[in-house]
């Protein structure tokens, strides 16, 4: 999730006027992830249990995934007196939430941010775990043309503008359009419309994609016009951890029975309870909690008996679940500007390598993170690591010069072919509404609990989303 990933309405707005306004060859395997592929991983705490059939399969609550949701939940279970049990298909904890330590540094290639600290749980949750937290600063921002020109302070403002006056025109067509588009058809009649510039057309859609795309993991043509930014936020800083997010999964998970390498395969819920049936076993409670991300749901890989409710299948049918990917570059120096926090490139075609965090002033190391999302994010899945590599470092030569060196190591990550997770995190489609996330929430009967950023409406594709739907889930198993 783009805490990796996400942000709000305000931010958006926020950075809609400031957007327009590592040779080791130590890297992460291409997903899709396996057990085998892992290493490198967030260190788990000593808890979480390998499958064993001398330890318990009963439980009064099976949770069902051990993300942020899932591990929320099994935490405030367990502090209110149930037994709980996790089970975890993967090999690690955290799911979407992951930091990898491959590189010889934390590096997240899910989660990043907090977005907004004031208020937010996460920040709780930091200070309980003691964990450092710095600020990004998205004002602090060198931008580049598609050609490789820093841009001037004259175009920095031509482009801040293009941006502000389609901010108000996307506000405008909210209230005006009388039935439900896509994003992307509202902008683009307006462009043709105005008949811009082939330079000016770049840098609007450079703004949209680095402030609403890789907000929402998802091109515009794919994002309702009426609801794609309707969500509450946090106010406050943004903030990362240099030590990577793990360090608040190991914290949440500390002392919980995890079952880590259980894939769920079906799951049987009726009057008596529930009985879970993995790949590597059977479980039984009185009661679970899916925290299970959107994307597997609507794989539809698990098997429900009763099928799920027809609201819930129609209203996870409507919904978006689509990707925003990261390449980190590591490098011997910084070769690029050592205290811009952020890096922009207007790139020729919509959504190309236009947005780099720089991690040098954030952790003090020589590292690049580029993000990619929607259309482009998910054609690069299908490229080998090389020619992601070569694609990244011909936009990087074209700015800094050819003497740009291969990096000492890399990682690059592939969500929508990890088959746990299936994407980055929720969106809205033209159809879709948010009573859509109210809809994902609701339980089944008074045995199957559901929880997952897709399952808040307030904070839907954020990790405190997350957190605060395996709070709420929990609260309703003990009402």
């Amino acid at each position: 999730m783009k805490g990796c990933f996400m942000l709000s309405r305000r931010d958006t707005l926020k950075l809609i006027a400031a957007s327009l306004g590592g040779l080791l060859l130590v890297r992460c395997a291409p997903l899709p992830f396996s057990p085998s592929n892992e290493a490198g991983a967030t260190p788990r705490p000593a808890s979480p249990a390998p499958a064993d059939s001398s330890l318990p399969s009963r439980a009064d609550v099976l949770v069902l995934g051990a993300g942020m949701a899932g591990l929320s939940s099994a935490r405030e279970l367990t502090r209110r007196g149930y037994i709980v049990i996790v089970l975890e298909a993967r090999e690690r904890i955290g799911g979407r939430t992951w930091t990898d330590a491959s590189l010889g540094l934390p590096l997240d290639l899910g989660a990043s941010w907090i977005h907004g600290t004031n208020g937010n749980p996460l920040t709780q949750l930091a200070d309980e775990a003691g964990v450092k937290r710095v600020r990004t600063d998205y004002d602090n921002i060198t931008r580049y043309a598609s050609d490789g020109r820093e841009l001037s302070a004259r175009e920095d403002a031509d482009l801040d503008e293009i941006f502000e006056t389609l901010e108000e025109l996307i506000a405008g067509w909210q209230e005006e359009f009388e039935d439900d588009v896509s994003l992307q058809s509202a902008i683009q009649a307006y462009l043709e419309a105005e008949d811009l510039p082939v330079e000016t057309l770049r840098k609007a859609w450079y703004a949209v994609n680095t402030a609403i795309e890789h907000e929402y993991a998802a091109d515009v043509s794919d994002l309702s016009l009426y609801w794609f930014d309707d969500a509450d936020d946090y106010g406050g800083n943004d903030v990362i951890f240099p030590g990577g997010y793990g360090q608040l999964v190991s914290h949440l998970a500390d002392g919980l029975d995890i079952r880590l390498g259980h894939v769920v395969r079906s799951v049987e819920a009726g009057a008596s309870g529930v009985r879970i049936q993995t790949d590597r076993g059977q479980f039984e409670a009185d009661k679970a909690v899916v925290a299970i991300p959107l994307g597997v749901l609507k794989g539809q890989d698990i098997s429900f008996n009763p099928p799920l409710p027809a609201e819930k299948r129609r209203a996870m049918a409507r919904m978006g679940f689509g990707v925003l990917n990261k390449v980190y570059l590591q490098f011997d120096e910084v070769f690029w500007e050592a205290d811009a926090h952020l890096l922009g490139y207007v790139s020729e075609r919509k959504g190309e390598w236009c947005e780099w965090l720089n991690l040098a002033p954030l952790v003090g190391a020589p590292v690049l993170l580029a993000f990619n999302a929607g259309r482009f994010g998910l054609e690069i899945e299908s490229w080998s690591d090389e020619q992601v590599l070569a694609s990244a470092l011909s936009v990087l030569r074209r700015i800094y010069g050819p003497d740009v060196p291969q990096p000492r190591g890399w990682l690059v990550t592939r969500w929508g072919r990890d088959p746990f997770a299936r994407g980055s995190y929720s969106s809205l489609m033209p159809g879709a509404s948010p009573d859509d996330y109210d809809t994902m929430a609701a339980p089944v009967g008074k045995t199957l609990f559901f929880a997952g950023e897709h399952t808040h409406k307030k904070h839907p594709a954020t990790v405190h989303g997350a957190l605060l739907s395996g709070l709420r889930a929990a609260r309703e198993v003990d009402d």
